[in-house]
């Protein structure tokens, strides 16, 4: 029973400053994917396969997602894990399928192409 007492402990601390903004950070942007998607937190919680109430203390910084449950979120969501911890910019959802359609070996090329074309359209504004 003392192990166990220590685990619950550990579940129920307070989180510190670095923690709590990164709790906050993830709540704000599970958020603004999901109003995105047009998804209630009923909805999110279903697909992750947990509690309303857990989405709700996570999009309000209240609780830390796991690594586990981050990656989770990202797959859903249909973003990357990075773009939830604001390491990046979240790619719309349509780059992300037409990226996807192209095959691995031809992207190099593709990716080229597009440079050249966004370059072009940047002179052309100045």
């Amino acid at each position: 029973m003392r192990r166990r007492a220590g685990v619950l402990r550990l579940l129920w601390c307070r989180m510190d400053n670095v923690e709590a903004k990164l709790a906050h950070r993830i709540g704000t942007a599970v958020r603004a994917c999901r109003t995105k998607l047009g998804w209630s937190q009923a909805v999110l919680a279903e697909r992750l396969d947990s509690s309303v109430e857990y989405v709700s203390l996570m999009e309000r910084g209240q609780r830390l997602p796991s690594v586990g449950m981050l990656v989770r979120l990202a797959q859903i969501l249909g973003v990357s894990a990075g773009s939830l911890l604001g390491e990046e910019k979240a790619v719309p959802d349509q780059l992300r399928v037409l990226v996807d359609a192209i095959p691995e070996a031809a992207r190099p090329a593709v990716l080229g192409m597009l440079q050249g074309v966004v370059q072009a359209y940047r002179r052309k504004r100045r």
